[in-house]
């Protein structure tokens, strides 16, 4: 949540998630890239620390943009009250979104989303869809809304792979509830 900002892992997530007092509805899960910091900007503590300086100071943000946001070793840093709508797509689309950032740019020929990275996203994807009884295609890409130029998760991310990987880790889980 608010700062100090926090580092969890996808378990410790899961449990948060499960345990937060929701006072807002979610209606779908909105997928970001930082495009910078870049995967060689990454610098922990310190670039969530800035990223909430950025977003406050020079954005006008009333705090941090994400909830959380999801390092390149896949740990999971808080951000955003859950109960505040993110700044994250604009034109009153935000009220029902939870929204995260994947630390990189994505955009072809830099960083890639992988390993386990690439398995954090999936995971907070289907742990917050889940717990609000949500279908894995209740995802939005910022590129896909018409309000934006941006690429944003970027051009190398194909969003019928994530919505498969975010299916497919449904599935296991499902066979060992």
């Amino acid at each position: 949540m608010p700062p100090p900002f926090r580092a969890l892992n996808i378990d410790t997530f899961a449990r948060e998630v499960a345990a937060f007092a929701w006072t807002r509805p979610i209606l779908r899960v909105d997928m970001h890239h930082t495009f910078y910091p870049a995967h060689a900007d990454w610098k922990g503590l310190a670039s969530v620390e800035g990223m909430h300086v950025f977003h406050t100071r020079d954005r006008s943000f009333d705090d941090i943009a994400q909830h959380v946001s999801i390092a390149p070793d896949g740990m999971i840093w808080t951000g955003r009250d859950w109960n505040k709508a993110p700044a994250s797509v604009g034109c009153n689309m935000n009220a029902d979104a939870f929204m995260f950032e994947a630390i990189g740019n994505f955009d072809e020929g830099n960083d890639r989303l992988d390993g386990a990275q690439l398995a954090a996203v999936v995971g907070v994807i289907d742990i917050v869809q889940r717990h609000h009884r949500l279908p894995v295609q209740a995802l939005l890409f910022h590129r896909e809304v018409p309000q934006t130029k941006k690429t944003c998760p970027g051009t190398s991310i194909e969003k019928l792979d994530i919505l498969m990987a975010v299916a497919q880790r449904r599935r296991e889980h499902a066979a060992i509830a």
